[in-house]
């Protein structure tokens, strides 16, 4: 049996954070949840059907106001189709504390109001955390903790709800 050295895993150049990993050890309130429809880490998240038992993923306009959270990531088998968490699959939802999100802008500036921005095309509906603009969406009781330098970039999301 071949030998592993211990983090021969790691790469040099490998990203800071994934979406949806908590940001810090500070106090936090995470939620279970049972997913209706699929739903991906740092993916925001808004009551289903049942209220009190199913969350889904933000997906029209006029849902920024009704998020509860953000879809935590915790490790699990994933073949890599799909959603991560797929229906019915208990989801932990960050609705206190410091999560990773992906940045859908280069102007998030740490300290400034969080908002979202929801998109419907033909390929389907998309979901950016932007820093404001037109049709964005502002997201009570959330703020950006660090700034984005590009598109895609890590950033701190902080939820005070």
């Amino acid at each position: 049996m071949a030998q592993v050295k211990a983090f021969e895993w790691y790469q040099r150049e490998m990203p800071v954070a994934i979406p949806g990993m908590k940001a810090d050890a500070t106090t936090d309130v995470v939620d279970s949840f049972a997913a209706e429809g699929g739903i991906n880490p740092g993916d925001l998240v808004i009551r289903g059907t049942d209220a009190a038992n199913q969350c889904k993923a933000v997906g029209t306009a006029g849902d920024g106001e009704k998020v509860i959270g953000v879809a935590v990531h915790t490790h699990k088998n994933y073949d890599g189709t799909g959603a991560y968490y797929e229906d019915e699959y208990n989801v932990p939802v960050m609705t206190f504390g410091d999560i990773y999100v992906e940045a859908g802008d280069d102007s998030i500036a740490a300290g400034g109001q969080a908002f979202v921005a929801i998109s419907a095309t033909t390929a389907g509906t998309t979901v950016s955390y932007v820093s404001g603009g037109a049709g964005a969406e502002s997201l009570p009781g959330m703020t950006y903790l660090t700034d984005a330098d590009a598109e895609g970039d890590m950033v701190v999301l902080r939820i005070r709800k």
